[in-house]
C-alpha cells in the first residue's frame, strides 16, 4: 500500500471519529470539552499553546478567573486534522 494512501486512510479515520464525537455530544451522551491538562496530554501543551496564540482555538471557561479552563474537544481534533491535509497537501 503507497504511503499516501495509508495517509488517506488515516486522515478519513480521524476525521470519521471527530464527526462522530460531535454528533454524540450534540445529543448530549458525551462531553465535548476536556480540560486543559488532558488537551496538553492529548495534542501537547506546545502546539495547543499556539493554537490559543494564533486564535484558531477558544479556551472555554466558566465562571470568573480563577474557574477551570477547558477546550472542546471536536475543535481540537478539527484543527489537527486540518494542519495534518494542510502538511500533506500543501499549495
Amino acid at each position: 500500500m503507497s504511503d499516501t494512501i495509508t495517509a488517506t486512510k488515516e486522515e478519513l479515520k480521524s476525521l470519521i471519529d471527530t464527526a462522530v464525537t460531535s454528533a454524540l455530544s450534540r445529543l448530549g451522551l458525551v462531553s465535548d470539552e476536556i480540560s486543559q491538562r488532558e488537551a496538553y496530554r492529548r495534542f501537547g501543551e506546545s502546539w495547543v499553546k499556539r493554537a490559543l496564540h494564533t486564535r484558531s482555538i477558544q479556551r472555554i471557561k466558566h465562571g470568573d478567573n480563577t474557574s477551570k479552563a477547558t477546550y472542546s474537544l471536536s475543535e481540537l481534533e478539527a484543527l489537527k486534522l486540518a494542519e495534518r491535509i494542510h502538511l500533506n497537501n500543501p499549495k
